[in-house]
């Protein structure tokens, strides 16, 4: 029977290249790894290395066998490091950062679910912007983000979890009214513009929109710069100018008939969200649990 321990010596012997050095990395002694490592090749009638003096390595034999070797050493270390974390009791806070949508239209139905698989489980939840909530994962502040544009971190891996569409919206009245689904350029330029914080996803993500009617950021008129979305709504109900924004923030103003949608027409008036989570960096059950369901929950838009 093919143990652990005898497959653990046979990939520190291959990855070391000598019995001595392996013994040493084990703390054993070099016949006892020499005995791992006959016991492996007498259950298998195989030669899985080669002894010399100068230097061992793995046979056609010893090749195959070291690849799935390392695959299951790698599985049960996750698997001990899942089960000694699941242990820890005072090990249980998931820390999850969150641009202002996701935080407002995707946590509260997500997390009731995990509740119920880690009921001892509590939550920090950092709700800033989304240059902001990958920084937290990255600067190991949060365990994992949700985000509304896709940024650039060496070690953070973004996966694409949903669709929005943004909304150009402005206030019902005069000379708004007139321009609704046929904005052009001079209207972009010249009607106050009220614009989102630097970190912003939606602020990001709107390079594109504005790019396309071939406006640079500094020859907008911008009138106000705001933080968060419930401010630029506010805003905008209030007159001050027009903006982009979330349609699952803007839609229940419109229904209202508090602001309008000017019906821009512009393929980039769409965004991604993005879960950020760590690359090489161990997860408790729960980040893991968590993930996964949001990664299932990549059906459309939120």
């Amino acid at each position: 029977m093919l143990t652990f321990r005898d497959l653990k010596s046979f990939v520190t012997v291959i990855d070391s290249g000598s019995f001595s050095q392996a013994a040493q990395e084990l703390a054993l002694s070099q016949p006892t790894v020499s005995a791992h490592i006959n016991a492996l090749e007498k259950e298998l009638s195989l030669q899985l290395v080669t002894r010399s003096t100068k230097a061992s390595a793995a046979t056609e034999a010893g090749k195959l066998l070291y690849t799935y070797a390392r695959q299951i050493l790698a599985l049960l270390d996750e698997a001990e490091s899942d089960l000694r974390t699941y242990s820890l009791k005072n090990d249980n806070t998931l820390r999850i950062a969150v641009s202002t949508i996701p935080a407002l239209y995707f946590l509260p139905d997500s997390l009731p679910q995990l509740q119920e698989t880690f009921p001892d489980l509590s939550y920090n939840i950092i709700e800033t912007d989304s240059t902001g909530a990958a920084a937290a994962v990255y600067e190991h502040r949060a365990d994992l983000a949700i985000v509304g544009t896709k940024l650039e971190y060496e070690g953070l891996l973004f996966t694409k979890i949903a669709e929005e569409s943004l909304l150009l919206i402005a206030p019902p009245q005069e000379p708004y009214l007139s321009a609704v689904a046929n904005v052009n350029r001079n209207n972009l330029a010249n009607w106050p513009f009220i614009r989102r914080e630097e970190g912003s996803g939606t602020w990001l993500e709107s390079y594109n929109f504005f790019r396309s009617y071939q406006i640079k950021p500094e020859e907008l008129n911008t009138v106000a710069k705001v933080n968060g979305t419930s401010m630029a709504l506010n805003s905008v109900k209030g007159g001050l100018g027009y903006t982009l924004l979330s349609e699952q923030a803007a839609r229940p103003y419109i229904e209202r008939g508090e602001i309008i949608d000017l019906k821009a027409d512009s393929a980039d008036l769409k965004r991604y969200f993005w879960l950020v989570t760590p690359i090489n960096r161990p997860g408790t059950p729960a980040l893991k649990f968590f993930t996964a369901l949001i990664k299932k929950r990549n059906t459309g838009d939120f």
